[in-house]
């Protein structure tokens, strides 16, 4: 429904309709929900042309524009990416050439965001409004989204102002509440929260084996970043200035139109290539062969930090049809609970050759520019010996070759 909502309001402001489409997800997703991304997107009647990763799509709309990147054989230009949203916090370290963007690394909290700092200054006026009017707004839904909508609101205004008032009417019983805070308190309030900003940076800098002196900007995304004390705390960190060059709230979706048009028949743009990563290792396993009694049963296919899209091809050596399995290397990794399961693919038609012996199978994995893995196609190898003729030179140095 929210795909085919957006779908409608883009046909009705281009008079035109719309059926390709570049969406972002977090980089944090996994196989299984970027599938059911496509899957959404094609029942809302849309093209899924590319899934991209948030902070890939924010570097490529700020990448796509720039004139003045280095050349293929000068250093690259590093930028970290820092995108605090409502919900997660993401920080991605991008290398920039001309023509082409390379993610470096990226780091994730998928639970950080502004509504965390909502949620502090509505437990502070929840606690605050029980002392002095004598009212529990957490034992009353309504009471409390509508003190949630409010603490928001405050947010904003202390983003740009020292102090903030709020005013609801008839919160609860009839009791309307007054209150005001001052930018200082939200600052103690919150301090547990800005205390996190620094974990994906340091984790970012490790990932991709780069101290912050190779930085050479940070640009800042997100309606989070917009908060002083946010600012304050990624500033302190890198020991520099903050770049706000892109647009805070659009960076993302300007992006995505940018993949769009480049990877749509219908627009022509700069040429400009996306080198994303693999943010979870894959491997694959598969039961042992009886007639190979010390093959290995696993192999760790894409690594962490592999470039995306990629193909590699697996070799096994099979007198009868097989399956194999793949799943996440490190189900720790995963966010929340997911399953690391990724799928089962089954090779048929593999049979002993002439010699009864082995078939040699050559399998075609791929992790395409959605991040979707896929056994894309197989096929086998057969070893033939061949009489090569030698080539016999004369008394006068002419070579000759003969034949049957």
């Amino acid at each position: 429904m929210y795909l085919t909502k957006i779908r409608d309001i883009t046909a009705k402001e281009l008079k035109l309709p719309v059926s390709d489409v570049t969406i972002s997800v977090p980089a944090w997703f996994t196989d299984v929900q970027r599938r059911a991304m496509i899957d959404a997107g094609e029942i809302a009647g849309l093209k899924v042309l590319r899934l991209i990763n948030d902070t890939t799509a924010t570097a490529l709309g700020y990448g796509i524009t720039k004139l003045d990147l280095p050349g293929p054989e000068e250093k690259p230009r590093r930028v970290m990416f820092v995108d605090i949203g409502y919900s997660d916090y993401t920080a991605s370290i991008v290398e920039f050439r001309k023509g082409e963007l390379n993610v470096k690394a990226t780091a994730c909290d998928r639970h950080f965001g502004g509504r965390n700092f909502d949620k502090a200054l509505t437990e502070h006026f929840a606690d605050e409004f029980k002392e002095k009017f004598k009212i529990d707004v957490r034992s009353n839904p309504k009471a409390w989204s509508r003190t949630l909508a409010a603490a928001e609101k405050m947010k904003k205004v202390l983003s740009a102002n020292p102090a903030a008032p709020m005013s609801i009417e008839s919160l609860m019983e009839d009791v309307d509440v007054r209150a005001i805070v001052k930018r200082e308190e939200l600052e103690v309030m919150v301090k547990p929260l800005l205390e996190r900003i620094t974990v994906p940076l340091e984790q970012v800098l490790a990932e991709a084996k780069l101290t912050i002196d190779d930085i050479d900007s940070i640009e800042m995304v997100g309606g989070c970043t917009r908060v002083p004390a946010v600012k304050d705390a990624v500033a302190k960190f890198f020991g520099k200035g903050l770049s706000f060059t892109l647009n805070q709230d659009e960076a993302i979706a300007r992006g995505c139109a940018f993949s769009c048009a480049i990877l749509s028949p219908v627009f022509r743009v700069r040429d400009f290539s996306v080198h994303d990563i693999v943010n979870y290792p894959i491997e694959f396993t598969w039961e042992q062969s009886a007639d190979i009694p010390d093959e290995d049963t696993s192999l760790t296919v894409f690594n962490r930090g592999n470039v995306m899209p990629s193909t590699k091809i697996l070799t096994f050596y099979r007198k009868q049809p097989f399956d194999l399995e793949a799943r996440y290397a490190k189900p720790e990794m995963l966010p929340g609970k997911i399953n690391p399961w990724v799928g089962r693919f089954s090779v048929k038609g593999v049979k002993a050759d002439a010699n009864d012996d082995f078939m040699i199978c050559k399998l075609k994995a791929r992790l395409n520019l959605h991040g979707i893995l896929n056994v894309e196609s197989g096929y086998y190898v057969e070893d033939m010996e061949v009489e090569e003729p030698v080539p016999e030179e004369n008394e006068n140095g002419e070579v000759s070759f003969p034949f049957p």
